[in-house]
């Protein structure tokens, strides 16, 4: 988060927080690269100049115009966002949970 601005910054840690609320994730972070885990990835985000990259793993296809790129993959389907604003990251956010339900569910 070096050299990024402080809303942006703001904004990183209040997901940050909120993510590691809905139980046991850990958070792997490198540059301005960070994955978020239980057993495996249901988030990664990226810091960009004045956005987080956020990509959301979950078990359907979202059409909705404030993801960017949906990829589908053998068993989950890639969400995209980018998020500015306090208000883009609380629209995001329930996606966020249902990918770490999903995850969760899968435990081996």
């Amino acid at each position: 988060m070096k050299d990024r601005p402080t809303a942006l910054t703001d904004l990183y840690r209040k997901l940050e927080t909120t993510v590691k609320g809905f139980g046991d994730v850990e958070v792997v972070t490198r540059d301005r690269y960070a994955l978020f885990r239980t057993t495996r990835i249901f988030a990664d985000l990226t810091v960009m100049r004045d956005a987080l990259r956020v990509g959301v793993h979950i078990g359907r296809k979202v059409n909705a115009p404030y993801f960017i790129k949906v990829a589908k993959g053998d068993k989950r389907v890639s969400h995209v966002a980018l998020v500015r604003t306090a208000e883009e990251l609380r629209t995001i956010m329930p996606f966020l949970r249902e990918a770490f339900d999903l995850a969760v569910s899968e435990k081996s």
